[in-house]
Order: structure tokens, then C-alpha cells, then sequence
């Protein structure tokens, strides 16, 4: 029977593989303050298109101000980080 020739193992005679070995391990450093801030860009253009209550104008300033915020303490949290 082929049942018979298989072992069943707990692994634990083998090394622990490396997470580098099949994942993805990479932070954008630059990238991501980069691409935050031409968001928050684009989201300032977007107010000058005509808007006919200021509904939207408030939803794109209160979302500009938190995407600045955040990118701000990121930048700030990357400095003081003691490994990068």
C-alpha cells in the first residue's frame, strides 16, 4: 500500500526557513511619504472643481488634514526609530 511508505513528521528535524525565503519583507521607505504627498496633492486639486455645497469641500480637507497628519507622525516616528 502507498500509505505505508509515507511518514508523518512534526518537522522538527528540519530548519526553520527564513521568512525572506517566501514572503514579501519590504517597507517603502521613500515611497510611501512620496505617494502620500502627491495624494494629498491631488485631493487640493480636487477643490477646485465646482462644488455645489461644501459637504464635499469638508470631506476632502478633513481627509487632507488626516493623510498629512499621519504622513507628519510617520516621519517623525521613522527618525526617532532606533533601527531603520
Amino acid at each position: 500500500m502507498a500509505a505505508d511508505n509515507h511518514q508523518l513528521t512534526d518537522g522538527a528535524e528540519h530548519d526553520h526557513e527564513r521568512p525572506e525565503d517566501w514572503g514579501w519583507h519590504h517597507e517603502f521607505n521613500y515611497g510611501r511619504q512620496i505617494m502620500g504627498w502627491f495624494s494629498v496633492l491631488v485631493l487640493g486639486l480636487m477643490l477646485t472643481t465646482t462644488h455645489y455645497n461644501h459637504t464635499g469641500s469638508l470631506a476632502l480637507v478633513l481627509i487632507m488634514l488626516a493623510l498629512a497628519g499621519g504622513l507628519l507622525w510617520d516621519r517623525q516616528r521613522r527618525r526617532t526609530q532606533w533601527r531603520s
